[in-house]
């Protein structure tokens, strides 16, 4: 997998990473935001009526308090003071209430869209192929999904409540001040052109640079997420400097776009403060002047200058909004970059179910590249019988890996045909095959778990008995047994509190554990030492046992009582044969192991090698 390993970097280098424009168009943003709310009407329903009751609520209380100065204040008659009081009370009780049951609506809502879009990420994501992994910086992928969710969240959580509440207040207030006097409403409404167009332009500078912000934060999640898993290897070669440079120039390019995302919205939110702050003083100075010649009443002015607040209140939230709302489209142009993807392993519609197999496999004239390289295979043509152990051997880059990838189809020949029992792999249900087909890597993975719960990984459905039946079967329970909680063990990140062989013998206890008819081993005991691997090795025969295996050894010593060898060099086979007879023909194979066995010889001794004195 590639992980960003990329030294000094700017924003071109970023540029050139780019799939695709990190771009969307507010028209498809509205799309999948009616897609994924449009199940959820009754709870819209229910926050849309609470928000134009506590709307019309907030709309009425002005209008209230223009009776009060024209019909208590301004004619000295109390009488209708409680009622207009009780009044006053009754409209911001309705608005208040409304709105908390609005905010609670809305909010759990959002919560509950937010919910299903980072679960939906997370799934397509475990449905890409590997290809996609290889290509990619896995701190970014997590930074799309956690830190670019949450951005969308304050959007749909807070955002769009807000939108919709202040719209329709600021509509209201249009309709009614329009209605009350004409006049003063255009005066008070005067600095709106420039208000909005200040608001078009704010969106086209910051919308760009907030996607930076979202970028710069990916790199830096990046670089966090790999410095961590090679600390062993920062340490080794003392590169603790080095990665904090590195970090700190992530860190340092992050703090630059953010500052100037600040510098603008702290520019901008105060001079656009200021056009609505002339409006209000129209009012006022206008107004002034209509209640000298009749034209208004004290009254109207106190309700209209309510009205004013009320219509320039709601537009800068919304302009507040917009700025979340950039933030937001930043991130779902990151998060549909992430959806757009399709799996470069795609299934068909009418694929066929497989039900038990019988293990014969074989690949067919078989051409392979990577998305991007040149042919890794060429031409490969392997047959595997039910219960047949296959080796594969060859010189490192030789194309052995690639090769059995392409039988749980992780990735699908350019030519030829993979098949198993006959099917072509590309005709088959993947869930099918793969369960079917088990994976020792050289490299092992453990979960940040107990040990039992790493071996029930193979077959989730497995009894506490079936599982420790496995680790027998394997080994481990000598070790396990000794562990301070035996199977109740937490084991650390990728299993750190194992020693290799530890892990070895777990993952092959849950190879065990999943029962595969294929068996697939890929440098299973390359990275232990002599007594580890003969235990790992006892294991691995058990676990070949009955099964079509195809095994990747580097230690030669490990495939001699293989069914088959078959060496591999430039992507092509260049021999196929038992070792007895590979041997006799003094080929590469025989070259390749009389060299590793006089290493061995130098190394462990004849008597203590792996596997034991040679034979020819």
């Amino acid at each position: 997998m590639r992980h960003g390993w990329r030294g000094h970097h700017h924003a071109k280098d970023r540029d050139e990473e780019q799939v695709e424009p990190l771009s969307i168009n507010d028209r498809r943003m509205l799309g999948w935001f009616a897609r994924h709310l449009g199940p959820h009407w009754p709870t819209l329903l229910l926050g849309l009526i609470s928000m134009l009751v506590a709307t019309a609520a907030g709309l009425y209380a002005p209008q209230v308090l223009r009776r009060i100065f024209d019909d208590v204040i301004r004619d000295r008659n109390l009488q209708p003071l409680p009622t207009l009081g009780w009044l006053l009370i009754g409209a911001y009780f309705a608005q208040q209430a409304f709105s908390a049951m609005r905010m609670n609506v809305m909010h759990r809502l959002g919560q509950r869209f937010v919910l299903e879009v980072r679960l939906n990420a997370y799934r397509h994501l475990l449905k890409q192929s590997l290809s996609f992994f290889e290509a990619r910086r896995t701190g970014d992928i997590m930074s799309r999904v956690s830190n670019d969710v949450n951005t969308v969240e304050d959007m749909v959580v807070h955002g769009v409540d807000t939108i919709i509440t202040d719209s329709l207040t600021v509509i209201g207030t249009i309709a009614i001040i329009l209605v009350m006097n004409w006049k003063l409403a255009l005066i008070g409404m005067a600095p709106l052109p420039i208000f909005l167009a200040g608001v078009v332009i704010f969106a086209r500078i910051i919308r760009p640079l907030y996607e930076r912000i979202r970028e710069e934060l990916g790199d830096i999640n990046s670089r966090l997420q790999e410095s961590l898993e090679g600390i062993q290897v920062v340490k080794a070669f003392n590169r603790e400097d080095y990665e904090y440079e590195r970090f700190e120039r992530d860190s340092t390019e992050y703090y630059q776009a953010s500052v100037k995302g600040i510098w603008l919205w702290s520019t901008f939110f105060p001079a656009m403060g200021f056009m609505t702050t002339l409006g209000l003083i129209g009012v006022i100075y206008f107004g002034a002047r209509m209640t000298t010649t009749g034209d208004a009443s004290p009254g109207q002015i106190v309700a209209f200058l309510a009205y004013m607040q009320s219509f320039y209140n709601p537009i800068r939230s919304l302009v507040r909004v917009h700025n979340v709302f950039n933030r937001a489209l930043a991130s779902l142009a990151r998060i549909f970059q992430l959806l757009d993807e399709e799996p470069a392993i795609q299934e068909k519609e009418d694929a066929i179910e497989l039900g038990p197999l019988e293990g014969h496999v074989e690949l067919e004239n078989v051409t392979f590249r990577y998305q991007t390289g040149e042919i890794v295979l060429r031409g490969i043509s392997v047959e595997a019988e039910p219960g047949e152990t296959v080796a594969i051997v060859g010189r490192s880059g030789a194309g052995k890996t690639s090769l059995v990838n392409l039988i749980p189809r992780f990735y699908d020949p350019i030519e030829g045909r993979v098949l198993v029992d006959g099917y072509d792999v590309r005709d088959v249900k993947l869930d099918s095959l793969r369960r079917q087909i088990g994976i020792v890597l050289q490299d092992t993975f453990l979960f940040n778990d107990t040990v039992r719960e790493n071996i029930r990984y193979g077959r989730l459905d497995a009894t506490d008995e079936e599982i420790e039946e496995a680790a027998r079967r394997a080994y481990a329970t000598e070790f396990i047994d000794e562990l301070e909680n035996g199977f109740e063990t937490l084991i650390g990140e990728r299993g750190v509190k194992l020693s290799g062989g530890q892990k070895q013998r777990i993952a092959i206890a849950r190879a065990l554990l999943a029962d595969p008819r294929i068996l697939i081993l890929d440098e299973a005991t390359s990275l232990v030492d002599t007594q580890a691997e003969q235990l790992i090795q006892r294991a691995l025969d058990e676990l070949r046992h009955n099964r079509t295996t195809f095994v990747i050894a580097h230690r030669l010593s490990t495939v001699r009582d293989a069914d088959k060898i078959i060496v591999i060099e430039g992507g092509e086979i260049v021999e196929e044969d038992s070792h007895e007879e590979l041997m006799q023909r003094n080929g590469v194979y025989a070259e390749m192991y009389n060299r590793q066995f006089r290493l061995e010889d130098i190394w462990y001794g004849e008597e203590s090698r792996p596997g034991g004195p040679p034979t020819s």
